[in-house]
């Protein structure tokens, strides 16, 4: 086992110390053990992987929703009921998530109670059986919603990354046979507490879980695929509300440019301060969710966007109106005090991510490190670009860092008012109701 340390310590509320060399010793070959020190004094949370090919967002699911029914399923020795009692009484919290080649288990609680969490999520682990309700439960909990049913730009947002991650066609692992692909050791732990042992943690969590190779792991990574370009129409004529989006799935030159971009669009469309709220909502009064969209979904990728839920008789106008905030955006026609106000809206939002989100921490560093820790010094170098960016020269690297509206994809989900000559130009496609959005997107894609 290879142990490193990662120190993040927040100095200010705007000041990460530089990542020091780790401590590292060797006990087992199974399992990598990695520590960060980043969460707010009193938590601690440990992250278990396991490494697994889940090419398809079937077996992602199936994944996710069998882990979750594992630990809700109790012991010999503790009903389902007593499990979640002991949660709530403890402030434990579980989080469970899922990417092309990893699933991830987090245990997280107040440090005085976090020894009994990791106790008691072990035995839960180790347990042989496996509610099969509770299965039942959480395979419903973990399905796909389309976005084009219930219309939000959290489900769109979700359906767009799914289609350029997993791109992979194998047939998702039966019930049976996913047992042995998580009652296994993790791949890796990653630890994360200030000023607190962890002693044998780790011992405890891996308890009655045997070194094996996954079957999954034998499977290809699918590459991942780029969204088309164009413009796709549900048509629904009896929707008052429609919702507009169009973005991107980005991937950047360097870690500098993810965090200008990041800014530009928190200065886009990232609360009350943004030009989306300002013009959007609050002169148009079009939509009350105008938004912008930057989630990092991978190593220097992140889906990008602007959307608004608006009248189904207006879309088209503040279709325009959201490509005209953009294209000015791009212009680098940006208020500088606005842009300041944007920066320290990003910091703050990586701040909260450090302290509070092990998962978050976890997930970047998985990005970098998929399969062990690096020899020597651990680095993100993604949270030492977005304090150093200076918000000062943003506007005139903006063209650089925004592609042209011709690289991004429209989404148009409700009405009946057909798209524009102009945003047909690169690639139409429409759908009926009940109709799944990945028909479109794969028909834009072939071409």
């Amino acid at each position: 086992m290879s142990f490193r340390t990662l120190t993040l310590g927040i100095i200010t509320a705007a000041v990460i110390t530089t990542p020091v060399l780790a401590q590292q010793r060797a006990d087992d070959e199974a399992t990598y053990i990695t520590t960060f020190s980043s969460l707010t004094d009193g938590t601690a949370a440990a992250t278990l992987v396991w490494n697994l090919h889940g090419e398809t967002v079937a077996q992602s699911n199936a994944l996710q929703a069998f882990l979750s029914a594992k630990i809700n399923s109790g012991t010999d020795d503790i009903s389902t009921r007593e499990s979640v009692d002991f949660r709530t009484i403890n402030a434990v919290d579980f989080m469970i998530r899922a990417t092309p080649t990893h699933l991830m288990l987090t245990v997280q609680s107040p440090q005085e109670t976090f020894r009994d969490a990791v106790a008691h999520l072990g035995a839960l682990l180790a347990a042989p059986g496996i509610n099969e309700n509770w299965l039942k439960r959480q395979s419903h909990a973990f399905r796909s919603i389309s976005s084009t049913r219930l219309r939000t730009p959290e489900l769109l947002e979700s359906e767009l990354t799914d289609y350029a991650l997993y791109t992979g066609d194998t047939p998702t692992l039966p019930w049976g046979s996913m047992h042995p692909e998580i009652l296994r050791r993790p791949n890796q732990i990653i630890l994360n507490a200030k000023d607190y042992d962890f002693g044998d943690t780790t011992d405890i969590l891996q308890a009655g879980l045997i070194p094996i190779e996954a079957r999954l792991n034998n499977e290809p990574i699918p590459k991942r695929r780029a969204l088309p370009t164009g413009t796709i129409h549900l048509v629904d004529p009896n929707a008052t509300e429609t919702l507009v989006f169009m973005g991107r799935i980005h991937a950047f030159d360097s870690v500098t440019q993810q965090a200008q971009t990041d800014t530009l669009y928190k200065y886009m469309g990232y609360g009350p301060g943004s030009e989306m709220f300002r013009i959007v909502r609050q002169e148009r009064r079009a939509s009350y969710d105008p938004r912008s969209h930057f989630t990092q979904i991978g190593e220097q990728l992140a889906i990008t966007g602007l959307s608004a839920t608006v009248p189904s008789t207006d879309w088209p106008e503040i279709h325009g109106v959201i490509a005209q905030i953009y294209d000015d955006a791009r212009a680098g026609k940006n208020n500088q005090q606005g842009l300041e106000d944007s920066h320290n809206a990003m910091l703050n939002s990586v701040i909260g991510d450090l302290r509070r989100e092990p998962d978050w921490l976890a997930r970047r560093y998985l990005e970098l490190h998929p399969i062990e820790p690096p020899k020597g010094v651990i680095s993100l170098d993604l949270l030492n670009a977005s304090f150093d960016m200076n918000p000062a020269t943003l506007n005139e690297f903006a063209k650089t860092v925004l592609p042209p509206r011709d690289d991004m994809l429209n989404v148009i989900i409700g009405g009946s008012i057909a798209p524009s000559a102009d945003l047909r130009t690169h690639g139409f496609c429409e759908l009926q109701i009940g109709e799944p959005l990945s028909k479109c997107l794969e028909a834009l894609t072939q071409g």
